[in-house]
């Protein structure tokens, strides 16, 4: 009596059936923090599957009218056992806020007709009564799959909500076999049949082949042209054809090349009389050529070979005529001439007009404008050939029996070098034989004109290499003797100033310190000149003309035997080490103690 009592006082009423395990005294923490509100926690706890779309954030508890709200807001207790915990109003609830709009025919009041055990997948949701959870969102949850797992379960991509059939949503062009054509006015169940499987009423979408029109079409040439019907016929209709065919005409024994391959088929194909028509207008025409449908417009002078001078791309000649033997018009066509449209030459109506041809300038300009008008015979083939008129047969040894003969360097010039001086127009005639005709003069106003008369080079050089003088120094003040000789011209004659080369001929100092180190400072000046010669030779330098007894000191007994240096030793001058030989000792006691 004392618990009853105690519990009526704690317990503000009963709880509903769906809570009833958990009446008494004893179980208020299964829901209850002590001391504080319901914990939502535990609530959670019990409904796992709610606990679950929670966190992964979906269904009604999640949308914008929920969130935040504690569950007694809307599931409050203790109201007796036959209080309804789940209340809302079904005909103005927002189906929205679950994540599943309604649309179409979904739009229904009976909330029943979707949310009951029959389309419920998990075992455990399915025992719970009155419940709005377990639902999938894709079709199949609730509606029969017509397509027995042939499609995408993705309905929406075909269906739409309002009925099943038809498919609104469907479009036959997204698909591998667009519908063209009569195809798209055939009705679907020609194709698409309806059968029995698996018990069930079944129409086949998937897997109908379309490879090839004889999938489902009878071929009526039973293979003889191949089975790309696509190639003649289209899907208008079968008995009109194509004007321009990809049919691989060349199963009829005619390839189709040029002009043939995109002229309509009726040109040829016309239903001629005295054939069965029909595309078999050239059946009994065996072998066919082209005077089968041309006429020949060359009445047979050419034979009847008209591939031999034209193509099937056009009646125009052909620029390469491998097949015509052009010799036989007295004219042999070699090199480039192979290459020359025919009416580059044939300029009249009819090919088979005369042309002058017995010499290039029958045809050609003179590109050199006359420069070989004196030249017998006159014409381009003594020179040139067919292979190209860049090309030459003017070789050295002709070019030795002309007014000038090549030498040295000449012969390893090209001819442009001389005949067409940047880039200029090719010229033979007049055009200079001297050596400043072609090259500059650099000795102009560095040389006396009488060294090189008339700009006259070979005076000193020759054409077989520029840099072997042959001067006679002696016409000059200064002979070249002893090492002089060898020595290239540059090292007395030219000098580099400012990193520029200076020439220097007229004028120079002969002293031989104008151009070698003095060695000796002023030891042997004599009026402001050394004169080395006294001593030296030009052959090497050594003491060749010096002669001791010509000094005041003449070497007589031991001194013969004695090393000049000895007596003659290095002294620091001017910060310059430089070997006394007028050191002033000539007396004994300036040598010996």
């Amino acid at each position: 009596m004392l618990v009853r009592t105690v519990s009526g006082q704690i317990s503000p009423g009963k709880l509903t059936k769906a809570h009833a395990a958990l009446e008494g005294i004893k179980n208020c923490t299964s829901c209850h923090e002590i001391g504080a509100q319901i914990s939502e926690q535990k609530c959670l706890d019990c409904h796992k599957t709610l606990k679950s779309r929670i966190a992964q954030n979906k269904g009604y508890h999640v949308s914008s009218a929920i969130k935040g709200k504690q569950c007694i807001s809307c599931h409050s207790e203790h109201h007796g056992v036959n209080f309804e915990m789940v209340r809302f109003e079904k005909a103005t609830f927002n189906h929205n806020l679950t994540g599943y709009e309604l649309k179409g025919s979904h739009k229904i009041n009976d909330c029943t007709k979707c949310h009951k055990p029959d389309n419920i997948a998990d075992i455990k949701q399915k025992m719970v009564k009155s419940t709005y959870l377990g639902l999938n969102t894709s079709c199949v949850t609730c509606h029969d799959d017509y397509h027995q797992k042939t499609l995408d379960n993705d309905c929406s991509k075909c269906h739409n909500f309002e009925k099943f059939k038809p498919a609104s949503a469907f479009n036959h062009n997204k698909t591998n076999f667009a519908l063209t054509g009569g195809h798209a006015k055939v009705d679907c169940n020609q194709c698409h049949k309806i059968e029995m499987r698996n018990g069930k009423k079944f129409q086949q979408f998937a897997d109908v082949p379309f490879k090839n029109c004889n999938s489902c079409h009878k071929d009526p040439h039973q293979g003889e042209f191949g089975t790309d019907c696509k190639s003649c016929h289209s899907t208008e209709s079968f008995a009109k054809m194509k004007s321009t065919s990809a049919f691989n005409h060349s199963l009829t024994g005619f390839e189709l090349e040029g002009k043939h391959k995109s002229i309509d088929c009726k040109q040829c194909h016309d239903n001629r009389a005295g054939t069965k028509g029909d595309y078999k207008e050239f059946e009994k025409s065996k072998p066919i050529n082209c005077l089968t449908c041309h006429k020949d417009v060359h009445d047979g002078k050419l034979s009847t070979d008209c591939k031999s001078c034209h193509t099937q791309q056009s009646f125009s000649i052909k620029n390469i005529r491998a097949d015509f033997d052009h010799q036989l018009t007295g004219f042999e066509l070699k090199g480039k001439h192979n290459q020359v449209d025919c009416r580059k030459c044939h300029t009249q109506t009819y090919m088979t007009a005369p042309i002058k041809n017995d010499m290039c300038k029958d045809c050609h300009q003179d590109y050199h404008k006359g420069d070989f008008n004196a030249m017998q015979p006159n014409d381009c083939n003594v020179c040139h050939s067919e292979a190209g008129f860049d090309e030459s047969s003017y070789d050295l040894v002709r070019h030795e029996k002309s007014s000038f003969p090549l030498q040295g360097a000449h012969i390893a010039t090209p001819c442009f070098a001389c005949h067409r001086p940047e880039g200029s127009q090719w010229k033979f005639k007049n055009i200079g034989q001297k050596c400043n005709d072609c090259h500059d003069n650099i000795h102009l106003g560095f040389i006396s004109e009488k060294f090189i008369p008339q700009n006259d080079c070979s005076r000193c050089h020759n054409s077989g290499q520029w840099s072997d003088v042959a001067f006679d120094h002696k016409q000059t003040s200064f002979d070249l003797v002893g090492k002089h000789v060898s020595i290239n011209c540059s090292s007395c004659h030219f000098e580099v100033v400012e990193g520029k080369k200076v020439q220097k001929f007229i004028g120079l100092n002969q002293q031989c310190v104008s151009c070698h180190d003095n060695k000796h400072g002023t030891q042997f000046e004599e009026n402001g000149i050394t004169d080395c010669k006294r001593c030296h030779g030009f052959d090497k330098w050594d003491t060749s003309n010096f002669n001791h007894d010509n000094t005041k000191f003449k070497l007589e007994g031991a001194h013969l035997k004695v090393n000049c240096n000895q007596c003659h030793v290095p002294e620091m001058q001017n910060g310059i080490t430089t070997i006394l030989y007028k050191n002033g000792k000539l007396d004994c006691i300036d040598c010996h103690q």
